[in-house]
């Protein structure tokens, strides 16, 4: 159950404004004292997409996946210095799998098939140029 009373239309109105000037729905739900939901249930009710959280999102899945392809570059910098080492075949082959997996997963990373599965850098920073030319 609610703990303010009912939004009056006056107040719905000055709450669209503050959104409609820019402002977050967490700092209008402060500046009018109600709860983040009510503001978002106003902004949805009204059409305002609120987008800040899926942007922030898709930016940092963005950065994650930079992350694990420097990760998977650095293990195959390491493998290509120990193979130079490898002389007994026993060692290789844990080495070569390791290899092939770092292969496999830098190119899920960096696909750039449509049909592909993967490429997520290139995916999502699209994703972000669409929405932030919409």
């Amino acid at each position: 159950m609610g703990k303010g009373a009912p939004v009056s239309e006056d107040e719905e109105k000055a709450i669209l404004e503050a959104l409609e000037s820019g402002k977050s729905q967490t700092q209008t739900a402060k500046d009018f004292d109600r709860s983040p939901d009510t503001i978002h249930r106003i902004a949805a009710r009204h059409g305002l997409e609120y987008s800040g959280p899926k942007n922030a999102n898709i930016a940092r899945t963005c950065y994650a996946s930079a992350d694990r392809i420097k990760l998977v570059g650095k293990l195959l910098d390491k493998a290509e210095e120990l193979i130079k080492t490898c002389s007994n075949p026993r060692d290789l082959q844990p080495l070569a799998m390791a290899i092939a997996i770092g292969i496999d997963k830098r190119r899920l990373e960096e696909a750039t098939d449509p049909s592909a599965r993967g490429g997520e850098i290139r995916i999502l920073f699209e994703k972000m140029g669409e929405e932030g030319e919409a």
